[in-house]
């Protein structure tokens, strides 16, 4: 597989080409860049021009009649729009250009700009126009052929362009300007009154031969082709214009032959479509360019070989942003780049979506055991540590795959399908693969009818907040209460916080239903005994908002809730996920005055250096150890552990899930300072109607 090369070297191209103005326009007709060629053709800086209407380089004639927006609308309706005509310079100076405009749409089609690349050929159309009156001027005064002809050999020997006139009875060249000695290598006074053959290279002479040919067997219009050929400059792509001509006598007939040297436009216009199909910070295929290889992966499967598509996603990629920074981030993407494509097929085609997202389309499969085999080969890849600039970043990579088993399995739904595999890839912890199966796509449409019922909900108010007491060592004094979610559907009845959370944290919705409980449970709280503080869960994906501490300062100025009667419970997960940034977002709060519990403690990592890192108020143990206290010695040792360590650093620790009075016999004799569960409160609405808190 062939991965071009940097974003930078390309922009270094398109900048370097001085001869052509290159430069983007938003679909209003506003300039977005600007090149060197622009600026040296049309005399504005770029920071003069970036952000005015390109209607600004056209005359106010060209202006009042709507030409420029014409030009836009046939290259948005044609995909591309050639023209020429007279624009004008920054300082009011008009000068010939030759202009294409060319439409770019996005995947879905809709319209994301023009790329316009525009030739000062001002040069060119005065010298071909003093070309044309030469020859009228030969014709009409036959007489002064002598004369006439010393003059316009002096104005051909200036064109740019190569020109050759050719007897077309002789078959001999009656006219060869200087271009043509510098393109060919051959003395321009040699050509004269020879043939082709005699004078130009193979190549050439046959070009220009099978062009007079084509000419002389035409109706007498020009006629125009594009051909490479060797010369003496190396190998240069040629635009010809073939016309056949008289002079007063009718009976002769003469070749006129102009070429020119467009090596430079195509080399521009071939960047333009790089750019529109290659990703600029990797050089990697993007996400229109891996669409049309899948559509010709599927379109070219054959019976007994198919085609299977591969979405890759960095594990942990968005810490690496976070903790190293994006430029850290950005060179391990191009560093991937070059590392994926070496455990591919020449034939698979490697793409970069967007952020951390890659896809391949591997054709011609036979058997799904060497797609698993492929993706379990990508998936080492990555997994071994990159060095960038003296630090050794870890990273791993999650894999969906969709195999294309039917002819009616089409490219949106393969893409698709592979979407929803790595979906249920990272659902199963990561670093690692899965296939698409029926049954995930079943799963995904309950968890979109999810997130929008969720949505609703949060609309229509359906989401309500209960309570569940916490009490002290006497096991009858409540010292606080948890707040827990609950949603109550108008059609399904109950939907626990088990249920919608994770679809909550996925969409993004855990902030709207943060915010929420937080108001709420503190507005509540005021209504409590003074003592008693009210817990609020918080997510690691909540701390991906900035807006946390501000989030929680509104809350507690909105109801005037004291901040150490506020208790954020989190889990080690929140550590876990840009420990740095997320000890500084709860040194934040905790200056504030809120309490910070840490939850869950004991089923995750369980790190000390969480213990360490930061000053936690409470030590929550998890209801899977207080459960088995009386039957798992292994739970007995783990709640006798923590609670030595909440002993050592002074630190409370609360045993939640009490269901049993031996349960909260043993917890308590085992040092627990605070409990929770069924046993001693379930979770209840206070409401107005519901029956109102106590608290002894």
């Amino acid at each position: 597989m062939t991965i071009a090369n940097s974003d930078v070297m390309y922009r270094h191209l398109v900048q370097g080409v001085e001869d052509y103005a290159i430069y983007m326009l938003s679909p209003d007709g506003t300039v977005a860049n600007w090149n060197a060629g622009a600026e040296r053709t049309k005399g504005y800086a770029a920071d003069e021009i970036v952000g005015q209407n390109f209607s600004c380089f056209y005359t106010p004639e060209d202006r009042a009649s709507g030409l420029p927006q014409a030009g836009l609308a046939r290259a948005r309706d044609r995909g591309k729009f050639a023209a020429e005509g007279w624009r004008v310079r920054k300082d009011g100076t008009l000068f010939w250009a030759s202009v294409v405009i060319d439409a770019i749409h996005g995947d879905s089609g809709e319209l994301l700009g023009y790329a316009k690349i525009t030739r000062d050929e001002t040069e060119r159309r005065m010298q071909e126009q003093q070309l044309l009156r030469a020859k009228e001027m030969t014709e009409r005064y036959n007489a002064e052929l002598g004369s006439l002809s010393s003059f316009l050999d002096a104005v051909i020997s200036q064109i740019p362009s190569c020109v050759l006139v050719m007897d077309a009875v002789s078959r001999r060249i009656v006219l060869a300007n200087r271009q043509v000695q510098a393109m060919f290598g051959v003395d321009r006074a040699d050509m004269r009154g020879r043939t082709m053959q005699e004078c130009l290279p193979e190549q050439a002479c046959a070009f220009f031969e099978r062009l007079c040919n084509d000419a002389l067997r035409s109706d007498g219009a020009m006629r125009e082709e594009e051909e490479e050929l060797s010369t003496t400059l190396g190998p240069r792509s040629l635009r010809t214009k073939t016309l056949v001509f008289h002079n007063s006598d009718p009976r002769s007939r003469y070749v006129l032959l102009i070429a020119d040297d467009v090596t430079d436009e195509n080399a521009a216009h071939a960047q333009v479509r790089y750019m529109a199909h290659h990703d600029t910070l990797t050089g990697m295929p993007n996400r229109r360019l891996f669409r049309e290889q899948m559509l010709k992966a599927l379109n070219a499967a054959s019976d007994g070989r198919g085609t299977a598509v591969l979405c890759l996603d960095l594990d942990n990629f968005k810490s690496v942003n976070d903790t190293l920074g994006h430029q850290f981030g950005d060179e391990l993407l191009r560093l991937l780049a070059k590392r994926l494509p070496k455990v591919l097929r020449e034939q698979d085609t490697l793409a970069r979506l967007g952020g951390d997202e890659f896809a391949v389309v591997l054709p011609n499969i036979e058997q799904t055991e060497d797609v698993r085999r492929m993706a379990q080969r990508l998936v080492d890849a990555v997994r071994a540590p990159f060095e960038i600039d003296g630090h050794t970043v870890p990273v791993t990579v999650s894999i969906g795959i969709a195999v294309a088993d039917t002819p009616e399995c089409t490219a949106d739904h393969l893409l698709r399908y592979a979407d929803m595999a790595l979906y249920e890839a990272k659902r199963n912890g990561r670093n690692g693969m899965a296939f698409f199966k029926p049954e995930m796509e079943t799963t995904a449409l309950k968890r979109h009818e999810m997130e929008m019922d969720l949505r609703q909900a949060i609309i229509s108010q359906q989401l309500r907040l209960h309570y569940q007491p916490i009490k002290d060592a006497s096991h009858v004094r409540t010292v606080g209460r948890e707040a827990l979610m609950r949603w109550q559907h108008p059609t399904k009845g109950l939907i626990m916080p088990n249920d919608f959370i994770p679809v909550a944290e996925e969409t993004g919705l855990i902030h709207e239903l943060s915010a929420f409980t937080l108001h709420e449970a503190c507005r509540e709280a005021m209504r409590w005994e003074p003592h008693e503080t009210v817990a609020v869960n918080l997510s690691a994906s909540q701390f991906a908002n900035s807006a946390l501490v501000s989030l929680v300062e509104s809350a507690l100025t909105t109801s005037g809730l004291p901040a150490d009667r506020l208790e954020l419970e989190i889990t080690e997960s929140v550590l876990l996920a840009n420990s740095a940034a997320n000890l500084s977002t709860l040194t934040r709060l905790k200056d504030m005055g809120v309490k910070v519990a840490l939850d869950d403690f004991g089923t995750g990592y369980s790190s000390l250096s969480y213990l360490r890192s930061f000053e936690f108020d409470k030590i929550k143990i998890d209801k899977s150890f207080t459960q088995d206290v009386e039957s798992s010695r292994e739970a007995l040792a783990i709640i006798r552990a923590i609670n030595g360590i909440g002993r050592s650093l002074d630190i409370p620790t609360t045993a939640e899930g009490v269901e049993t009075p031996a349960q909260l016999r043993r917890l308590t004799e085992e040092g627990c300072t605070h409990f929770q569960g069924y046993l001693l409160g379930r979770p209840v609405s206070h409401e107005p109607g519901a029956t109102p808190p106590t608290s002894t």
